[in-house]
Formats: C-alpha cells, structure tokens, sequence
C-alpha cells in the first residue's frame, strides 16, 4: 500500500533524493519518493502496515539526517 505524507523543511532536491534513499533503505519500506517541489513523500509498504508506525519510522531517519524535517501523515 501507499502511505502518502507531507514533508517539510528540505533545503535542496539533492537531500531530497538522499534522504528517499534512506527512507527507502528500511526493511518495513519497499520505496520512498520525495518530491521536492510538491512538498510531498510517497512511500510503498506493506499492506498490512501501521500508516503511524511508517510515519514515525520516516520521521526517525529524517531526525538523524537533518534538523528541522518533519513529516506528517496526509488526509
């Protein structure tokens, strides 16, 4: 399934691209996309998945990559 979310506080499309490398680098995350322009994260998982447990797991790994990016779980 697709957990789609909003990503804030990325300085470049570079570190966007990283950090999708990163995110995607987990075992629960079978893909990452970020889009820089659009602001948004698309990551592919399983589909029995907690969308929360992904979104803090995101989060973590986006804690450690840079301050300041947070990742929010979209309507």
């Amino acid at each position: 399934m697709k957990v789609r979310c909003t990503i804030e506080g990325l300085d470049c499309p570079h570190c966007a691209l990283e950090l999708s490398k990163k995110i995607a680098a987990h075992d629960d995350i079978a893909a990452a996309d970020i889009n820089f322009a659009m602001k948004s994260l698309v990551m592919e998982v399983a589909e029995d998945a907690d969308e929360d447990a992904i979104v803090e797991v995101a989060q973590g790994i986006a804690d450690g990559f840079e301050d300041g990016i947070t990742i929010e779980l979209r309507d």
